[in-house]
């Protein structure tokens, strides 16, 4: 089991069967939370604790206080369609995402794509469409996610989260579909 964050942020791991993240210390992160009210990032603890109104509110505000189509807004923009995404507010989740994605298309050191982002981008996107049952499109976005990742030389666990991502979407589309 991998586990993601700890050190400076609180530690979670991300479900096999949902792909959602799940804290490993709710007390730790309302903890986080309370120190570091401002972190760009606390709009997601919010979300893994599965205060969504709340989280929705600090997304909002986090992308208000950005550049609006500049690379921090675009970063902002991803974490607040992940809440979306947890409201099952598809559509704006999505809109969130295209968003982000012309953003970083431009935003690399060259002013080429900012691939690393990009695969950030679409690992979101992924996990939304797995979630809306479109399985097709989400297998599709996870995969150019992970190859992205891998080219880019990532770290093992950003690697394992995009390998788990691919892994459950294929279960779920390799699995035969029942007749009631």
């Amino acid at each position: 089991m991998q586990v993601y964050g700890g050190g400076e942020f609180p530690a979670y791991i991300i479900d096999e069967e949902t792909l959602r993240e799940e804290l490993l210390s709710e007390e730790d992160t309302q903890e986080w939370l309370e120190e570091t009210p401002e972190d760009p990032h606390a709009v997601s603890f919010w979300r893994m604790l599965g205060e969504l109104d709340r989280a929705l509110t600090v997304g909002e505000a986090a992308l208000a206080d950005q550049e609006p189509m500049a690379p921090g807004w675009a970063a902002a923009a991803v974490r607040l369609a992940h809440v979306h995404h947890w409201r099952t507010e598809y559509a704006e989740a999505h809109e969130l995402l295209t968003a982000a994605e012309e953003v970083f298309a431009r935003s690399g050191d060259d002013g080429g794509p900012d691939l690393r982002m990009l695969a950030f981008v679409r690992q979101h996107r992924a996990k939304a469409l797995f979630d809306e049952g479109r399985l097709a499109q989400a297998e599709e976005q996870a995969v150019a996610a992970l190859r992205l990742r891998q080219e880019l030389g990532e770290p093992e666990g950003v690697l394992a989260s995009s390998q788990q991502t691919v892994a459950r979407i294929r279960r779920a589309r390799d699995r035969p579909a029942t007749g009631g």
